[in-house]
C-alpha cells in the first residue's frame, strides 16, 4: 500500500497532466474551505471562522465558540469537514510530488534512495495530523451540548503537529523545488553532443 502511493506520487511527477489534476484537487476543494464557506460561517458563528481556520485555537475557545453556533453554523461546519478530507490529501500530493520532480532533477541518486525507501510519503504527514484533527473535532461537534474535553485537546494537539510538520514540509518543498528548478533548466539548456 505505502508503495503503491508513493509510485503514484513518483508517476505524478514525471507527467504534467497528473499534476495539474492534483493542483486542480487541491485548488477546489480550497476554494469551497476558503471562499464559499468562509464567507458564510462567520455570520452564523458568532464572527468565527471554522475551527480548523483558527491556528492559534484553544480547547476554552472551542467550547465557547460552539455556544454561539447557529443551526446554518453546524451545517456550514459539516460540509467544511467533509471537503477537509480530501483538501490534506491532494496538498500532501502535491508538496510531495514536487519534492519527487525536484529531487530527480537535483540529485538522482538522492532520488533513487527516496524511491525505494518510499521517503515522498513523509510529505503527507502533515495530512495525517489534519485528519486527526478533523476527526476530534467532529467527536466535539457531534457531543455538543455535553463537552468531551479530551477530544477537544487532542484536536489542539493535532492542528500544532500539523502546523510544525506544514512548516517543514513548506521548508523543504521549497528548497528542493529551487534546486531541482535549476537542474531541469540546466539539463535542458546543456549543448547537445553531434556525432
Amino acid at each position: 500500500m505505502l508503495t503503491k502511493l508513493n509510485n503514484f506520487i513518483i508517476n505524478c511527477s514525471t507527467s504534467w497532466w497528473k499534476f495539474l489534476l492534483l493542483i486542480a484537487g487541491q485548488a477546489s476543494t480550497m476554494g469551497i474551505m476558503m471562499g464559499w464557506i468562509n464567507q458564510k460561517f462567520p455570520a452564523a458563528s458568532g464572527g468565527n471562522l471554522p475551527f480548523d481556520m483558527q491556528n492559534n485555537l484553544t480547547v476554552n475557545q472551542i467550547f465557547s465558540q460552539l455556544e454561539n453556533y447557529t443551526d446554518k453554523a453546524f451545517e456550514l461546519y459539516t460540509v467544511f469537514q467533509i471537503t477537509d478530507y480530501f483538501f490534506p490529501l491532494f496538498a500532501g500530493l502535491v508538496l510531495a510530488t514536487i519534492c519527487a520532480f525536484s529531487l530527480r532533477h537535483t540529485s538522482e541518486s538522492l532520488y533513487q534512495i527516496a524511491k525505494n525507501r518510499n521517503l515522498f510519503l513523509l510529505l503527507l504527514i502533515p495530512s495525517l495530523f489534519d485528519w486527526a484533527e478533523n476527526l476530534n473535532l467532529l467527536c466535539v461537534i457531534i457531543s455538543w451540548p455535553n463537552k468531551i474535553e479530551l477530544s477537544a485537546q487532542l484536536a489542539v494537539l493535532a492542528k500544532q503537529g500539523k502546523l510544525a510538520f506544514m512548516n517543514v514540509s513548506f521548508a523543504l518543498t521549497g528548497i528542493l523545488f529551487i534546486t531541482g528548478l535549476f537542474g531541469w533548466i540546466k539539463s535542458k539548456v546543456r549543448p547537445r553532443r553531434t556525432g
